[in-house]
């Protein structure tokens, strides 16, 4: 997440069911607590939607989850947006060389209702 977020106070988050956290302090804190209290996660993306415009880029997804909280196993589709702005950075002193990233500047999380997961076995993330 670092080095894809905007560290500062204007990146902002919603998970499912919490409260909006905004800047890049409670965010990581917020993440934190979501891997500290997970005693295994998969992430499994599918349904991929990619926006791009001038500066802003905008990624919806459905994240198929799949957990064990408090030896409970939980299957959850998450409908995800992540909304990025495209910043240059300057290489050199003489600012001749510029490139682009691409900092998340916004993610937000929603629980699928009638989720059913996806019949495929492939292209899990593991954390």
């Amino acid at each position: 997440m670092e080095e894809v977020g905007d560290l500062t106070d204007n990146i902002v988050c919603f998970h499912p069911g919490w409260d909006l956290d905004t800047g890049w302090i409670a965010i990581r804190d917020s993440w934190i607590r979501i891997f500290q209290n997970t005693e295994m996660i998969n992430f499994m993306i599918t349904n991929t939607k990619i926006m791009i415009f001038e500066i802003i880029a905008i990624v919806v997804c459905l994240k198929n989850i799949e957990t064990i909280v408090n030896e409970n196993h939980i299957s959850m589709g998450v409908i995800a947006t992540n909304i990025f702005k495209r910043e240059n950075i300057n290489e050199d002193n003489n600012h001749t060389n510029n490139n682009n990233r691409w900092l998340l500047i916004h993610h937000q999380g929603s629980v699928e209702s009638n989720y059913i997961p996806p019949n495929v076995s492939d292209n899990i993330c593991n954390n």
